[in-house]
């Protein structure tokens, strides 16, 4: 791993000065929030060090192999990879991102996984959906990648975590994506859905509160896991999907909307949940989630229920 050793020493130097946040906590829905209300919504457009931007979130120790099983586009703009991971010591919940290290280049980045740990533990394998840019790391996936490549992984992310325990309450969750942002909100709506399998097999086990998926894309085709989301969605009674295209005709139907994500959408959504018991999840450009924040507050969601995750 002698390629990695530049990057690692920044790393870890990095992290060092947060020792404390390196363990997550027993919360079912663990998060870290470090900037006020304000500070929050006053979002840059330009792109920023992935290391900057997580030096204060938990990492776990350690940089695991990943070997490139599967590479294939599912979008004109974002490509799919699946990473078979050997290490025992691997694990992940629901939303979380890894760092990923490409042997022979300095930067590195952070992609959010789409997977559940159950499918992990199953396959040995995880899912990354990543959109083409002109950053290195990026830009690597979309082409040079090839089936067989290994690359360094190393799971972090606290903002967006949902692992409940047996115990917990059922919280119902309200999850917010615009674009490639669906990642983790599609990997929680996996991890609902095994729940439902389990408590159908054993009452003991966690009970899922009720889910509504607000999912915005440039496109129809840009709209990645969507048949696999009404999928989910159709088997469960407790789960509500609903799309929106922005820069695309379309003829809107019950479930697809020619708009954004505005404050109606979110009230109607909300109106069918539990607004003192909510977990509300956004992942976005940071220009969306600015404003979701302000249509969530506007319904009465408190800051406390609220986590993002921002990538620029």
């Amino acid at each position: 791993m002698s390629i990695l050793h530049s990057i690692l020493h920044r790393l870890n130097s990095s992290c060092s000065r947060q020792a404390t946040v390196n363990k997550l906590s027993s919360s079912a829905f663990d998060f870290t929030t470090s900037t006020s209300t304000s500070s929050r919504k006053n979002f840059g457009r330009r792109m920023s060090d992935h290391l900057d931007r997580t030096a204060h979130n938990f990492r776990q120790p350690g940089i695991s192999n990943a070997t490139v099983t599967e590479l294939k586009e599912v979008s004109p703009s974002v490509k799919f990879l699946t990473l078979k991971v050997a290490n025992p010591n691997f694990h992940f919940k629901a939303g979380q991102w890894v760092d990923f290290f490409i042997p022979g280049m300095d930067s590195f980045t952070g992609f959010s996984m789409s997977t559940t740990m159950r499918t992990f533990q199953e396959e040995g394998t995880f899912d990354l959906a990543v959109q083409k840019s002109d950053h290195p790391p990026t830009l690597w996936v979309h082409t040079q990648c090839e089936v067989g490549d290994v690359v360094g992984v190393r799971v972090g992310g606290d903002q967006i975590n949902y692992d409940p325990s047996p115990g917990d309450p059922s919280w119902d969750v309200l999850l917010l994506a615009g674009g490639i942002g669906i990642n983790p909100m599609y990997s929680i709506l996996q991890q609902v859905r095994d729940l439902h399998q389990e408590r159908m097999n054993d009452p003991t086990a966690y009970k899922p509160g009720k889910v509504e998926l607000l999912y915005s894309a440039s496109s129809m085709k840009e709209l990645i896991f969507k048949e696999s989301i009404e999928a989910i969605a159709s088997g469960a009674e407790d789960i509500n999907c609903h799309f929106f295209v922005t820069k695309e005709k379309i003829t809107p139907s019950t479930h697809i909307s020619d708009k954004r994500i505005d404050s109606e959408a979110i009230a109607t959504a909300i109106q069918r949940l539990d607004k003192e018991n909510l977990r509300c999840f956004i992942c976005g450009p940071p220009p969306m989630i600015a404003d979701i924040e302000t249509h969530l507050e506007e319904c009465g969601i408190r800051e406390d229920q609220i986590h993002c995750e921002k990538w620029w």
